[in-house]
């Protein structure tokens, strides 16, 4: 059936474990299975407490793996369950060929080119390895081009 919005994320939702109510605390550790679990933000959550789904920001806020409410909680309160509606855990593999420069960051490339790369197993273009930067050539290769360096440069 057709709505109206932004499209749903494809992960399924995530239901945390359950958490103990402690008299007059406020931050409680949120997990899955046991483990540490931290969302992407508050934003991604469903909170119900005592019945009734929290406000985001408002009512709670997310730091790493740590669930703040607003207030303290007090012997009676029930958080009936946290649900991560858009969990980031996972591994999501992007269609072949959609990665572009322009979708790294500006560390991760150097002159518009990616620092990991496969390439044709030579060097046709004058390159310098710049003071603090690293550099690896695996396999056989071909140095057509100068090579300055004043980093580090390992051949394997």
């Amino acid at each position: 059936m057709a709505y109206i919005g932004a499209p749903q994320g494809g992960a399924s939702a995530v239901l945390l474990d359950s958490v103990s109510v402690v008299n007059g605390q406020a931050a409680y550790t949120l997990q899955k299975n046991s483990v540490n679990y931290s969302p992407a933000s508050e934003l991604t959550l469903q909170v119900s407490l005592n019945g009734l789904v929290q406000q985001p920001s408002n009512a709670y806020t997310i730091n790493g793996s740590t669930i703040t409410f607003a207030s303290n909680l007090a012997t009676g309160d029930i958080i009936d369950y946290i649900l991560d509606r858009e969990p980031t855990t996972g591994t999501v593999a992007p269609p072949d060929g959609s990665l572009t420069s322009d979708k790294f960051a500006a560390g991760v490339m150097r002159g518009g080119t990616a620092n990991i790369r496969v390439n044709s197993n030579s060097l046709n273009t004058d390159t310098t390895i710049a003071s603090g930067e690293n550099a690896l050539v695996a396999g056989p290769f071909t140095l057509s081009a100068e090579l300055t360096v004043n980093g580090t440069f390992t051949v394997a």
